[in-house]
């Protein structure tokens, strides 16, 4: 049995990178690149050079250099610079791994469902998320959902917003956590309200002595806040009555726990997510509630028309129990 299941495995396996295989090749053209070519390719991204990458395929690095000149000759893609006998990855071999990756990942997740298949255990999840919550909202629930169902399996992915949905809809998890925006077609959104925007400001800040913090109050302060084509920042600039406040912007970032952190060194004052804001206080960082009400929003999505697992159904449950949880927490006195 085991044998069998050694077996297919390999089979999937070449499957699926002979999948990526012919992604990468001209279809007129028919190049013949080998599932050899990849897996050097792979190891070689993966290991980060020549030495290691042959140490791990048991292989002489001669053997793997000659076989990377083979592929970059095939492909007509310069994957590598060589200077002072060191490889450095180009632009397109990194874009060229993201899709092997992508395959590779696809591989793992469909022989983790064959393992739990073939012992029996049947019971895993995996849930996509944006990096804000892999850090603060989701340990929580994967302690829960070990808790009640202690021979589960978790995958938990921390992917940017736009990615996560593309894998959701590709069925590469079975539940997202997403910062409710824009609807996505063929996605189902339950939402939940977990708190509401804060401001955070730098320990010793004259606006720390207020309770409530009015959009009024930060008209002349340095303002740190997300790029002018964030649609956040835009939420913001919509919300506040008057938005003289946003010509005070000094620095832009894309992230809520990098405004965090700039207000952590007294760089100035910002406007974020509940979540980031108290996973900061309390460290150079304190956090005011504004005047008007912004609420934070979370996302638990799956795709539509598609099963759900019990497991699946738990977290996201659990999901969203945490959230009113949290928000509970934020709103405390003294928090």
């Amino acid at each position: 049995m085991a044998e069998a299941f050694v077996g297919t495995t390999f089979f999937i396996q070449k499957c699926v990178i002979f999948e990526v295989i012919y992604f990468i090749s001209d279809m007129e053209n028919c190049m013949p690149i080998t599932l050899r070519h990849v897996e050097v390719f792979h190891a070689i991204m993966t290991a980060g050079s020549l030495t290691k990458a042959a140490e791990f395929m048991r292989t002489s690095q001669p053997t793997l250099s000659r076989e990377l000149a083979t592929l970059e000759r095939l492909l007509d893609l310069k994957l590598f610079e060589r200077r002072s006998r060191r490889l450095f990855a180009t632009e397109k071999a990194l874009t060229l791994h993201a899709e092997v990756k992508r395959s590779y990942f696809g591989l793992e997740q469909l022989m983790h469902a064959a393992e739990a298949i073939r012992d029996n255990t049947n019971q895993s999840v995996l849930i996509g998320c944006l990096p804000l919550f892999s850090l603060t909202l989701m340990p929580r629930v994967c302690r829960r959902l070990l808790e009640s169902e202690p021979s589960s399996r978790i995958g938990l992915y921390p992917v940017e917003q736009a990615s996560l949905m593309r894998d959701l809809l590709a069925l590469r998890y079975e539940l997202a956590v997403i910062e409710v925006g824009v609807p996505v077609d063929g996605v189902e959104i339950g939402e939940v309200t977990a708190g509401e925007e804060v401001c955070v400001l730098p320990f010793g800040h004259p606006l720390a002595a207020r309770a409530v913090i009015a959009p009024g109050d930060l008209d002349d302060q340095t303002l740190i806040s997300y790029s002018s084509t964030d649609p956040y920042r835009a939420r913001f600039q919509r919300l506040f009555p008057d938005p003289g406040s946003f010509r005070n912007i000094r620095v832009e970032v894309p992230m809520a726990d990098a405004i965090c952190s700039l207000v952590q060194q007294g760089v100035g004052v910002g406007l974020v997510n509940p979540f980031s804001a108290h996973a900061y206080r309390g460290r150079g960082v304190i956090v005011r509630p504004l005047s008007i009400s912004i609420p934070f929003v979370v996302g638990i999505c799956r795709p539509r028309g598609r099963p759900i697992s019990t497991l699946a159904a738990n977290a996201a449950s659990l999901i969203a129990e945490e959230c009113r949880l949290m928000a509970e927490e934020f709103a405390k006195p003294g928090t």
